[in-house]
């Protein structure tokens, strides 16, 4: 039997019941400008156990240039879905887009090109957002807490554990192209422990920032993210960025070589965090404002930290 010819770099789209904005995101992918000599492949792996995605994936695949798989998994696990792209992938690269989120013409290529002009094992682009109400909410006009962007010139090195996060931002795979051979080998690269809430990205890049691998920054490659209008409310970002702190303590005591001592840490930043912002809010009136959430987002935050081991689980979201 002939094998299957290798690719240069697969695309991996995760779904859960988004059909919507996945028909969104897979128009914009299904064309690409890529190089000449270029190939590239599309994975969709469906998280639904009523396979909803799988007639938009038919519908998408009649319209595309290049192959186009769907796969499926019923269970409720992000890191199976994600582990099952990466199985059925054939690119020496794999890029990871998520189902609310559509590239710019050119994003595909940028980061192939990326990583092969830098040797890097992972890339990553900037997220800007597209609000469903055409503007960004009230308070944040500037739609800052919904950007992922650093700002940073081409090719710049990425360190996970430093300015980043002063940044207050941090990375994960939505938007980012990774080597196969030095970041996503093995039975499982995403660990399943860690895939019930989405914070199996967190876990995955701090094992390999820990083991030295080299990320570097694509601003070319730009996707823009649907913004419902569910999430522009206050409340929802506090209680995202609550999980994601609570992500970011358990994936960095899980990987660090002195837990203990690690836990610690991380107790303490998070005692600090949320005591500052507690200050802040209560000394300068945050308490009274109507459309200012700094710091209530910034102490829930730190409360993230400190309740790690509490399960954290999936926010509820549908397009709309």
């Amino acid at each position: 039997m002939t094998a299957e010819p290798k690719v240069d770099i697969s695309v991996v789209i995760l779904s859960y019941d988004r059909v919507d904005l996945l028909a969104r995101t897979l128009a914009a992918c299904i064309d690409p400008r890529t190089a000449p000599g270029v190939s590239y492949e599309i994975i969709i792996v469906d998280n639904h156990p009523d396979r909803l995605a799988d007639p938009v994936a038919e519908r998408m695949a009649a319209r595309s240039k290049a192959p186009m798989s769907y796969l499926a998994d019923a269970q409720r696990n992000i890191s199976i879905v994600r582990n099952l792209g990466i199985k059925a992938a054939r690119g020496r690269y794999v890029a990871f887009i998520d189902d609310d989120e559509a590239p710019e013409p050119n994003w595909l290529s940028e980061l192939y090109h990326c990583m092969e002009r830098t040797g890097a094992d992972a890339a990553f682009g900037p997220k800007h957002p597209e609000f469903a109400a055409g503007h960004p909410p009230d308070w944040d006009p500037e739609g800052w807490r919904y950007t992922l962007d650093f700002q940073l010139p081409p090719d710049t090195p990425l360190h996970l554990f430093g300015r980043l996060r002063r940044k207050g931002k941090g990375l994960g795979s939505g938007n980012a192209a990774f080597r196969v051979a030095t970041c996503l080998a093995g039975t499982e690269p995403f660990s399943v422990a860690f895939g019930d809430g989405n914070g199996e990205d967190t876990h995955l890049l701090f094992r390999l920032a820990l083991a030295g691998r080299k990320f570097v920054w694509c601003p070319t490659a730009v996707v823009r993210e649907y913004m419902e209008v569910e999430r522009t409310k206050p409340q929802y970002l506090i209680t995202r960025m609550k999980r994601g702190s609570q992500h970011y303590a358990a994936s960095r005591i899980a990987t660090s070589a002195h837990p203990r001592l690690m836990q610690a840490r991380v107790a303490a930043l998070g005692l600090a965090q949320f005591a500052v912002h507690l200050a802040s809010y209560l000394v300068g009136g945050e308490w009274l404002a109507e459309e200012s959430f700094d710091h209530r987002i910034g102490m829930a935050k730190g409360l993230g930290k400190l309740t790690w081991r509490a399960p954290i689980g999936f926010i509820d979201e549908k397009a709309g």
